[in-house]
């Protein structure tokens, strides 16, 4: 309420200044009510910090308790005749390597020479038929005046199909259409049936019944499967991406070993020349990088949520009978931060049911006086190379309810629920109180505006009767003089 300047017009006091001291001293009475929204809205910005750090925490544990997929390997560079990678099933080892054949899909091509290619080849049904394979065999139907090599062309890639189709130019006046299989092996060898137009039966049929046309359709590329040796071992596939063989390792071959001649020593000890198939060595071996920087991110995020808890738990001495210093961390002596550190450190020390990683500690992580976590790299490294089955069961355990990286996982995903979780609960119980403490600042601002303009009332009615008896005195003066 801003001063009224009007009061003590009639009386000659100050009214209105009084009257604003006044009104100063009731507002006092929101004091303590403002004190505590502001600490209560200090607390929960502390829980969303709190909150952020242990969600970066948690996401870091997530990662660790998929421990099997970071277990990886890498492979040696450099090869001519494969491109080689892994997956979590491989294992460190070394293979020769000899591809002997690559595999190849079948190509056929058209004979007749078509000088138009919109001239038409006859109408009729092609239907295109696999060696092998789990689809409907493709049925184009030519009609009239749609059985250019163009239209055929075209038909033939609409289905969408094992099969496709392409025209190559090779002078002005000779074209021809290629079918070519989209995949490589023999079970993906065509046959192609033709029911309509003897004319187009002798352009597309396969394999031509008319073995006297000119016209017949002809293979141009054999399909053939890939072969090679691993290690001694024949492996055969329709494709030149060989999976598990090694199991975990797929090869993308790329071309045929060579052969060279050699001077071999026969059993007189002659020597003798011989052709030897050139093979490549593919070395597999452990590449602990993933895991080892999962495992920093995890420390790192730990680090981040103490120095969390150390920042919103910060206390600084005051004197005696002196208020509490403001540079206190907003969550000081709350019970829910409280409750949650100590569960995480006690998850710390928890130990798993697996020979000699049983705790971090052991594994090469372990704790400082202040709280932090530190690496020992070379102990993490020696049983990340020699013991990864051990450092798996550590962090992952059954997935489900063992394993460090899991129970972390699982406490800090109740812990951040959404619905029941523990810092969800303490959110709420803040923001029921900080809306129960502004219905008490309204209500005390009513009762303030109340009270003062009581005390309006009863200066205007003090103004006026000063001002009344002023008058009063000023006439009996007059009269008396």
């Amino acid at each position: 309420m801003a001063s009224i300047s009007s009061l003590g017009a009639g009386s000659g006091m100050d009214l209105g200044s009084l009257l604003d001291k006044l009104q100063a001293a009731e507002k006092k009475r929101l004091e303590p009510l403002a004190q505590q929204q502001t600490s209560y809205k200090a607390k929960l910005t502390g829980f969303g910090t709190l909150k952020g750090s242990l969600e970066k925490l948690k996401t870091a544990s997530e990662e660790l308790k998929k421990f099997d997929k970071l277990n990886t390997t890498k492979v040696s560079e450099d090869h001519k005749l494969f491109t080689p990678s892994t997956d979590s099933k491989a294992s460190p080892g070394s293979y020769e390597i000899i591809v002997q054949k690559l595999a190849k899909a079948q190509s056929l091509q058209t004979t007749a020479d078509v000088l138009d290619l919109k001239e038409q080849q006859g109408k009729g049904t092609i239907s295109i038929k696999l060696q092998k394979s789990e689809k409907e065999p493709m049925s184009i139907t030519l009609k009239e005046g749609e059985t250019s090599l163009l239209d055929i062309r075209d038909a033939i890639n609409k289905q969408e199909g094992d099969v496709s189709a392409s025209i190559i130019k090779a002078t002005d006046n000779k074209n021809y259409l290629i079918l070519t299989a989209k995949k490589a092996g023999t079970e993906s060898m065509m046959t192609i049936e033709v029911n309509g137009d003897n004319k187009l039966k002798k352009l597309l049929e396969y394999p031509s019944k008319d073995l006297n046309t000119d016209r017949a359709i002809k293979q141009t590329i054999a399909a053939e499967n890939a072969e090679l040796t691993v290690n001694g071992v024949q492996i055969v596939r329709q494709t030149n991406e060989i999976k598990d063989a090694p199991e975990g390792i797929t090869l993308n071959l790329k071309k045929v070993s060579e052969k060279t001649l050699e001077k071999i020593a026969d059993e007189k000890g002659t020597l003798q020349d011989k052709e030897v198939t050139k093979s490549e060595t593919l070395i597999v071996s452990r590449d602990i990088e993933p895991m080892k920087e999962a495992i920093k991110k995890w420390v790192d995020a730990y680090n981040e949520a103490q120095s969390t808890f150390d920042s919103l738990t910060k206390f600084t001495a005051v004197g005696k009978g002196e208020a509490a210093s403001k540079k206190n961390g907003a969550l000081l002596g709350d019970g829910t931060l409280k409750s949650i550190q100590n569960q995480l450190r006690h998850q710390l020390f928890a130990a798993q049911d697996v020979a000699d990683i049983a705790t971090l500690n052991k594994l090469g992580i372990k704790q400082k006086l202040d709280g932090t976590l530190e690496i020992s790299n070379d102990k993490l490294e020696k049983n990340l190379k020699e013991k990864p089955a051990n450092v798996k069961a550590f962090f992952m355990g059954n997935g489900e309810k063992t394993g460090f990286a899991t129970q972390t996982f699982n406490l800090l995903k109740e812990t951040l629920d959404s619905t029941e979780g523990t810092l969800t609960a303490a959110t709420e119980g803040i923001n029921k109180r900080l809306k129960s403490l502004e219905k008490q600042v309204d209500n005390t601002n009513s009762l303030i505006d109340a009270t003062m303009e009581r005390y309006k009332r009863q200066f205007t009615q003090l103004d006026k009767l000063m001002n009344s008896l002023n008058s009063t005195s000023s006439s009996l003066f007059q009269l008396l003089r």
